[in-house]
């Protein structure tokens, strides 16, 4: 092993740290990317993890926490993103699971999502359709059924873009929509 590789990867990895907590992944990919050798990089990330500078678990309790107060989404989008990151399934799973038991409700925050994009596609100026009766030719505007149908494709796009589930999606539209009218949007 040698000495000054060590030392080198050590403050390498101290300051990537420093930026903010890092998956044992992201340190191993950066420590690599720096041409550090396979054995000081294990030396490297076991230093760290005994010092407790390195915990998958605890990284990714507070990334989700993080991401559900400033960025939420859906719990396929999270894993997904945390897999990204080099993070065990196992990890990802139970701490998905703690984190929506405790803090967060996923159908919760796609009813907060649902209802913000509600709200924005309302301030739009929605689609034009095309006008096929008579000798008119052009667009006219979407009638309010048309309209409803138009946000309701669109609110579901969004929501399985941000990584929720069909099942859930479904749950989330069918209690907005028979809440709150169709025709009054």
């Amino acid at each position: 092993m040698d000495k000054s590789e060590f030392e080198k990867g050590k403050q390498i990895a101290y300051r990537f740290l420093s930026y903010r907590p890092r998956s044992k992944k992201e340190v191993e990919r950066k420590l690599k990317e720096k041409k550090i050798s396979g054995e000081n990089i294990l030396n490297i990330i076991s230093l760290l993890e005994k010092n407790n500078y390195l915990n998958d678990r605890e990284f990714t309790l507070n990334w989700l926490r993080y991401r559900m107060e400033n960025r939420p989404r859906g719990r396929r989008s999270l894993e997904y993103e945390l897999k990204e990151k080099g993070v065990d399934s196992e990890i990802i799973k139970d701490s998905l699971d703690e984190v929506y038991s405790g803090e967060f409700d996923e159908y919760d925050v796609a009813v907060k999502l649902a209802e913000k994009k509600i709200a924005s596609l309302k301030k739009k100026q929605p689609p034009l359709s095309p006008l096929t009766k008579g000798e008119l030719k052009g667009v006219v505007p979407l009638t309010k059924g048309e309209l409803g149908g138009y946000i309701k494709r669109r609110l579901f796009s969004y929501l399985h873009r941000k990584g929720f589930s069909f099942s859930l999606i479904e749950k989330v539209m069918s209690d907005l929509f028979n809440a709150e009218s169709i025709e009054s949007i």
